[in-house]
């Protein structure tokens, strides 16, 4: 009965009732389509280069962080995949033995970062095949190379040139050995292109002399999944043996990139939630004020004063209901369309895809469609209704019914 009576209520003016929902409805509009663009963008980017290279969660030995030494890698075996996998939001693992040498080829000389990786599980996590300019993509022989776009440029490498490899191995062993280059990687990473070069892991083993250890797991999660809750639960089932990181403690630079424009898309956030305030708060100081008789003559034929108010409350529901529901089912249309045809940098402005390629960003931006975007919005809006409803609240309470039918 007195959802019925509030229903009724907020259709009593009409007007009123459009004007305040829409004014709602447009300002949670702005607000959803800004934050999907922008969680979309930055998604984008987290794409490009976590997943295409770091991963959303690494797995090491204690202290191979602080200092990346190959004496500081691990054995990695059937127990601790398996442990692994079974964590909810993991999706792929991949196994990578990373070391630094010297690179020469003739007279030029120049230090590398060597990867030791699983082709096939790296297909899995990254577009590793799409990333492949020239020549193969895998490594038929034991001592083939793929080498990033900016080493092959610097030593001015054909497909079939020899290089010379030279570092520390396991333990102080000597690392050292010729091996061919059959391919040329482009990773969209302008410091990586600089250094990086893929040779298959078990060859990596050979070459630092140590075989079934690695320095990285490479972990990709599910999509919007969170990374923080998944490195958690493998920190709490794995051994203490091992560190788990996520992509910000990896990449803090790109981390705080992300939060300083995130900053920004709050303020206009919060520009638009005042107006949706003021707009709420107006229509139900109106609608409190001009029925003061009519409380006044509920109240005095009988009516409680909570059961009076809940009427009220209910209808500052509604109408912020009315308006976030318009919201959501007008932004999930336009949302979807730009996920799948993402806008491109260069209709901002020209050279802006340029500038972002340089970075090793991809210059696009595709609308998130993550549902904790209108719903999180949506259950704003929400609490907002209740606090507003605190002034009609404090005046039905002290309402004396005789001076209020007397005004």
């Amino acid at each position: 009965m007195i959802l019925k009576i509030a229903w009724r209520n907020i259709w009593r003016n009409q007007k009123r009732t459009l004007i305040t929902t829409l004014s709602i409805s447009g300002a949670l509009f702005l607000i959803i389509l800004m934050r999907s663009m922008q969680f979309g963008f930055y998604d984008n980017i987290i794409n490009t280069i976590v997943q295409s290279y770091s991963g959303y969660v690494q797995i090491h030995a204690n202290g191979y962080w602080d200092k990346q030494s190959v004496n500081n890698s691990m054995e990695v075996d059937e127990k601790l995949l398996n442990e692994v996998n079974s964590i909810d939001g993991v999706n792929n693992i991949a196994k990578r033995l990373q070391t630094f040498s010297l690179v020469s080829k003739g007279e030029k000389s120049k230090g590398a970062i060597i990867n030791g990786i699983e082709v096939e599980k790296e297909r899995l996590i990254t577009d590793w095949d799409k990333k492949i300019v020239e020549g193969s993509s895998s490594f038929k022989k034991s001592d083939q190379l793929i080498l990033s776009k900016g080493i092959a440029e610097y030593f001015n490498v054909e497909i079939g040139d020899t290089l010379v490899l030279f570092g520390q191995g396991y333990q102080g062993m000597m690392a050292a050995g010729k091996y061919v280059a059959d391919g040329i990687i482009d990773l969209s990473n302008p410091k990586l292109n600089e250094m990086a070069i893929f040779m298959d892991i078990k060859s990596a083993q050979e070459y630092i002399s140590s075989e079934n250890i690695a320095t990285h797991l490479i972990i990709d999660k599910e999509q919007y999944y969170d990374e923080g809750k998944i490195a958690k639960d493998i920190t709490n089932t794995i051994s203490n043996d091992y560190e788990v990181m996520i992509w910000k403690e990896i990449l803090p630079e790109l981390d705080q990139m992300i939060t300083a424009d995130n900053a920004g898309g709050l303020i206009m956030a919060f520009i638009l939630y005042v107006v949706v305030c003021f707009g709420m708060f107006g229509t139900v100081l109106m609608m409190t004020e001009e029925r003061m008789y009519e409380f006044g003559v509920l109240l005095s034929i009988g009516m409680g004063k909570i059961k009076l108010y809940l009427i009220i409350l209910l209808e500052t529901i509604m109408l912020s209901s009315i308006g976030v529901i318009i919201s959501v089912l007008t932004t999930r249309p336009i949302s979807h369309y730009f996920n799948k045809n993402p806008i491109h940098m260069d209709d901002f402005g020209e050279g802006l895809a340029d500038a972002l390629g340089e970075f090793g960003f991809d210059p696009i931006i595709p609308f998130s469609i993550n549902w904790d975007i209108p719903i999180s919005h949506a259950i704003f809006i929400f609490c907002i209704s209740l606090l507003i409803s605190i002034y009609p609240a404090i005046k039905i309470l002290s309402l004396n019914p005789i001076k209020a039918m007397k005004k």
